[in-house]
């Protein structure tokens, strides 16, 4: 058992080197996030009426930077196989195939939860969570990025390209940001894209974290976006280990 634990946080850490080789992109996804709640939220706040927009955009700012980070990860996958050229290597390494492919994806999940670290905290203290709720408000960051990661693995395993790799982590991210209410309520949302929301990961991410504000855990929210986290990650570890039959 300990020589298999050993082995997984091999992996880990190595992808965790690999991560924070780049420390200006950490520097700049921050950056990115505060601009999006500063400027964005601040300015779009002034327009919007009848409650506290800034606070109501806050989650959503720091779920597209999950997002961004999350196809980080992807993109390392995508370059080990077309760039790089490194995968046959990896896979000669003394673990199995499916062990890799799975640690890989907790690994992403992990980078991506660490990335938007700092943003969360920042969240959690302008909605003034206590520690209880503040650890919630992680594991919502950490789910959300579950179903992120395979998605981006799904993307990096079929993509042979840096064009298609680039166009499905666009299309991804509109769909994640404009189909749902990550910017307004549902109730003001035109109708067919309001049907499209209640089926969006971001939809539940953001309104189970909106929640933590008023001291509520929406167990239905959460369950939903579990649920529709499994499925994405199982999908994307799934596709990831079919690529490695030669």
């Amino acid at each position: 058992m300990d020589v298999l634990s050993n082995k997984v946080e091999l992996i880990i850490e190595r992808d965790f080197r690999t991560f924070f080789a780049d420390r200006f992109l950490l520097v700049v996804m921050f950056v990115n996030f505060m601009i999006d709640l500063g400027v964005s939220g601040l300015s779009l706040a002034a327009m919007v009426k009848g409650f506290n927009y800034f606070l109501y955009i806050a989650p959503g700012a720091n779920l597209v930077t999950a997002t961004v980070a999350a196809f980080q990860s992807g993109r390392d996958v995508w370059r080990e196989r077309i760039i790089q050229n490194t995968q046959d290597y990896l896979l000669t390494l003394p673990f199995s195939r499916r062990k890799f492919a799975f640690t890989r994806l907790v690994s992403g999940m992990l980078r991506t939860t660490v990335t938007t670290l700092p943003g969360t905290i920042v969240i959690s203290l302008l909605y003034r969570l206590s520690i209880q709720l503040f650890l919630v408000g992680l594991g919502v960051m950490l789910i959300f990025s579950a179903g992120v990661i395979g998605l981006s693995v799904i993307a990096a395993s079929l993509a042979n390209g840096l064009e298609l790799f680039t166009t499905a982590r666009s299309t991804v991210q509109v769909y994640l940001s404009f189909f749902s209410t990550q910017f307004y309520p549902s109730s003001i949302l035109p109708a067919p894209i309001a049907f499209v929301a209640q089926f969006n990961p971001m939809t539940w991410a953001v309104d189970a974290f909106r929640g933590l504000e008023a001291g509520t855990v929406d167990v239905t929210q959460l369950a939903s976006l579990t649920a529709i986290s499994l499925v994405l990650l199982l999908a994307g570890y799934a596709t990831y280990r079919k690529v490695m039959i030669f």
